[in-house]
């Protein structure tokens, strides 16, 4: 992938860069439609679809690839975080099934996040507050337990509910020793959601 960004002569950004090390061919690339420039460069987003299809439905998720662009230096990713997904999984196949599930034949999974500038940290570096909010229909589902394995769903149980765990908020600050962005906590695994 080659990216062209604007700028004036002696800015990292007026080059033509090639960016390797990003999934292959077969996810969806596009990029960020926002630019973070600091003091010692800027950063770059690229948003990496990854697509799958299933019987009962299908899921697509969303990666976003921070890539650095400083002096002196080839561009490197410094971040990579889950930005968005959706699932749908299961369907019924048969009346009973459709009884069993009150008519709510898929578990449907969605997951969005942002980011955010707080302010600049002692290296020169933005710091980066990353908010994810995730939801699951009907009621609190998993791709690991088999649905019609749980007792019959009622009309009270046919609600999206917002999962705590994979809700939550971390501040992003960069590292020199690792030369990437690392959380102020460790996150939580969310691959529900964020796997296709």
């Amino acid at each position: 992938m080659s990216l062209q960004l604007p700028g004036g002569q002696g800015d990292p950004a007026h080059m033509l860069y090639r960016i390797a090390g990003l999934p292959s061919a077969d996810a969806y690339a596009r990029l960020w439609p926002k630019l973070i420039r600091f003091k010692g460069g800027l950063l770059v987003g690229v948003q990496m679809e990854e697509r799958a299809m299933y019987s009962g439905g299908g899921a697509s998720a969303t990666t976003l690839h921070l890539i650095a662009f400083v002096p002196d230096q080839s561009p490197f990713e410094v971040l990579r975080v889950p930005q968005s997904s959706s699932a749908t999984i299961r369907a019924c196949f048969s009346e009973r099934h459709m009884k069993q599930r009150a008519g709510a034949c898929h578990d449907e999974y969605n997951f969005d996040a942002t980011i955010a500038l707080t302010q600049t940290s002692a290296a020169g570096w933005p710091v980066l507050r990353y908010r994810s909010k995730a939801t699951s229909f009907p009621g609190h589902v998993s791709r690991s337990k088999d649905s019609l394995a749980a007792r019959p769903l009622r009309q009270r149980d046919l609600v999206t509910v917002t999962d705590p765990q994979c809700s939550y908020q971390r501040l992003y600050r960069f590292t020199p020793q690792a030369r990437a962005y690392v959380p102020d906590t460790p996150t939580p695994d969310c691959t529900d959601y964020t796997v296709p």
